[in-house]
């Protein structure tokens, strides 16, 4: 799932990611976040960090309240969390900063959802 407030790097990434076999979900804020996380449950959160109403990390800790457990990735372009380690214990496994390069995005994706280390 990508939640993002604008609309150019929701398709971006959409298209990236779907060229990559990837079936994306899109979401344009928190609260469509955490809807459509109450009816399915997206195997990864690409999450922006900087929204309008809700941020990503308190989308995050909504979305944790009923569906902890997914791997989240930030995108942002502030550069660093005020407390990387409550990002980490909320799921965050990776923070990519914008602009970013697709081709870096499809490997941190690939790297999350087979497990491994970012």
């Amino acid at each position: 799932m990508v939640v993002d407030d604008r609309p150019a790097i929701r398709q971006l990434l959409a298209e990236a990611l779907g060229d990559g076999g990837h079936k994306v979900i899109l979401a344009a804020n928190g609260y469509e976040a955490i809807e459509i996380v109450q009816q399915q449950r997206p195997d990864l959160i690409l999450l922006d960090l900087k929204m309008p109403g809700l941020s990503g990390l308190e989308t995050l800790r909504e979305i944790n309240k009923f569906s902890s457990g997914i791997p989240v990735i930030l995108i942002t372009a502030y550069g660093e969390l005020s407390d990387p380690g409550e990002a980490e214990r909320m799921g965050v496994r990776c923070l990519i900063i914008k602009p970013f390069d697709l081709h870096e995005v499809r490997a941190v994706v690939r790297r999350v959802l087979d497990g491994l280390s970012v």
